[in-house]
């Protein structure tokens, strides 16, 4: 008999994440963070939370901007090993301007980090979204089930627990438990757990 995937949800601070997460409990901790340069601070956190709550071999895929690429990598090479750099392309006329560069960016990287030795499955890197696929109906900084569907696939197996600890609108929520993978969300934001919740009602899953 399968065993039914779990989703557990916490409006939590991620500042606290020993209080409520187990050590080396996950698989795969798969988040998009806020990108601009006052949330970089976030980035020394992930690391350290990557670092205990990942399983050894264990692998984190964080989607970052262009504008601080540099410090996100170095803040997070301090307590993981660099693995490489996914393009994650979203075509079409919603792709962002960004005024300090100059320049129309439709791509963004996703970076691959591990506790220790990379363990997981060989890998292409690059996945394209259709064209003015980026998802806003639950976050105003969501992406798509396309998307992350995309990604899953190049790394994800069933039965593996997936954290994100930004989970805003809720969509990697979804996509792991559509794939029978057990599901840990947390953000300092109650919508964004409430919405995780309400999208997640009708997957037939375990709530912790």
């Amino acid at each position: 008999m399968e065993s039914v995937p779990f989703l557990e949800l916490h409006h939590r601070d991620i500042r606290e994440y020993r209080e409520f997460l187990l050590p080396e409990s996950v698989d795969w901790v798969i988040t998009d963070p806020p990108y601009s340069k006052k949330y970089l601070w976030v980035y020394d956190v992930l690391a350290e939370m990557c670092e205990y709550v990942l399983k050894p071999g264990g692998g984190l895929l964080v989607m970052v901007g262009q504008s601080y690429l540099p410090e996100v990598i170095s803040k997070l090479a301090s307590r993981l090993n660099y693995v490489w750099t996914l393009a994650y392309l979203t075509p079409g006329g919603q792709s962002p301007y960004i005024w300090t560069a100059k320049c129309n960016t439709f791509w963004k990287p996703v970076l691959l980090f591990s506790k220790g030795r990379y363990s997981g499955k060989s890998f292409g890197d690059v996945i394209k979204t259709s064209p003015n696929n980026n998802d806003k109906r639950f976050h105003k900084w969501g992406q798509s089930e396309e998307g992350f569907s995309l990604l899953f696939d190049k790394f994800v197996l069933p039965g593996q627990t997936i954290l994100d600890p930004f989970v805003g609108g809720g969509t990697a929520a979804v996509v792991a438990l559509k794939r029978g993978c057990n599901f840990i969300g947390v953000d300092n934001d109650l919508s964004a757990i409430l919405t995780t919740e309400k999208r997640c009602q009708s997957l037939g899953v375990s709530y912790v």
